[in-house]
């Protein structure tokens, strides 16, 4: 069977669902062949896709829903907690996006001679500013609210000649890069490390693989094809999972649903990259299938090394946290969703991202060769898909 004459042989049942729905199943369909023949480009679309730059104070980091999140995150923040006793004792720190402060606590509790801790949001900073105070450590950590780009010369008071030996920062979003703040800590990095100073985080990977998300996608479309109150309504299955997953969706895999080896796409050294490193990148990733399953898109997550012999993963095998992993999802109306694929079938492919302020776009393309009727099909797929987090 070719793999542009028509839909692939080994198909799961939502497939069954989505080819009711006619016309825009259809349209859809050759649309995604048009782009393929077309011989687009992954870069094409970086400009016209990827949503204008957010105010830098977007007010998301007022909620303290926001910051309770990541401090329950057991994994994160007792990784850090260690990595910062390990390092931090006698040091001067300067933490770049200081949040509720608890970082900085964490440091001036292990021993550090001095700490400055900078915050770009106002009500954020007012707050540590309150938490430094109410844990009696007024007198150790000074807490400075604005960019540090914009607050530099402040910054340069404080430290009245010194450079700091740390410079710390939880700058992670999703998929890594989402947010856009390591070119904050890189310009940290650059005017106050002093030589031989360290970086927490010290280095982080990026990570890929394909995935299979059966319960997701019935879950979108199931109630679609049960006729509620007696009445069709079949034809919105595809829309249904097509508004679903038109951006990367943030949600939990298990460690099953992954179909194959993970491939590392990208490293960053914080010691090393520029802020450009982390703002634009590509990377191509190839594996053999080595669980069945539907397959449904490519998984992203990263792993930090924090200081040597502290780190975590965000992996679907790790312990779960509240980075999760970024699921991007083929077009539900592409050659390649929700086919069956089989033990040593291959995935490959390129994956592309662009940073602009808290939005993230990313550009996947590829193919996957799978066996039909003892032939060798290769099923191309390419999407564009842009992360808003607000």
């Amino acid at each position: 069977m070719a793999a542009v004459a028509g839909l692939p042989r080994r198909l799961g049942s939502t497939s069954a669902i989505l080819m009711l729905c006619g016309k825009a199943w259809i349209s859809r369909r050759r649309q995604c062949r048009a782009i393929l023949r077309a011989g687009w480009h992954p870069g094409d679309a970086f400009d016209e896709e990827v949503a204008p730059k957010l105010p830098e104070d977007s007010g998301a980091y007022s909620d303290l829903g926001t910051h309770r999140e990541m401090i329950e995150d057991r994994v994160r923040t007792e990784a850090f907690r260690e990595a910062i006793f390990r390092t931090c004792k006698d040091k001067i720190v300067l933490e770049v996006g200081c949040g509720t402060g608890i970082l900085s606590i964490f440091a001036a509790q292990a021993g550090a001679r001095r700490v400055i801790a900078v915050e770009a949001n106002t009500e954020m900073a007012d707050l540590a500013h309150e938490v430094v105070a109410a844990n009696g450590l007024a007198g150790s950590i000074v807490v400075l609210e604005g960019a540090v780009e914009e607050v530099a010369s402040v910054v340069d008071e404080v430290l009245a000649g010194d450079k700091a030996d740390v410079v710390l920062s939880e700058w992670m979003g999703f998929m890594l890069v989402c947010e856009d703040m390591f070119p904050s800590v890189a310009f940290a990095r650059d005017r106050w490390l002093a030589e031989g100073g360290i970086m927490l985080p010290a280095c982080c990977s990026l990570h890929v693989a394909p995935f299979s998300h059966v319960s997701l996608v019935e879950r979108q479309t199931g109630f679609w094809a049960t006729s509620p109150f007696g009445v069709d309504l079949s034809p919105l299955a595809f829309h249904a999972l097509d508004q679903h997953v038109l951006q990367p969706v943030i949600d939990t895999l298990q460690a099953e649903a992954v179909l194959g080896d993970s491939t590392k796409l990208f490293t960053l050294n914080c010691k090393e990259a520029s802020a450009a490193d982390s703002k634009a990148g590509c990377g191509t990733f190839a594996t053999r299938v080595s669980r069945p399953g539907r397959l449904h898109g490519l998984a992203v997550w990263f792993s930090c090394e924090l200081c040597s012999g502290v780190g975590f993963c965000t992996a679907p095998e790790a312990a779960s946290t509240h980075w999760e992993q970024t699921l991007l999802f083929f077009d539900p109306a592409s050659e390649v969703m929700e086919l069956e694929v089989s033990m040593g079938d291959k995935v490959e492919g390129e994956l592309r991202w662009l940073v602009e302020g808290r939005d993230l776009g990313v550009v996947m393309t590829g193919e996957v060769s799978t066996a039909m009727d003892s032939e060798i099909s290769i099923l191309k797929f390419g999407r564009r898909l842009v992360l808003n987090v607000m």
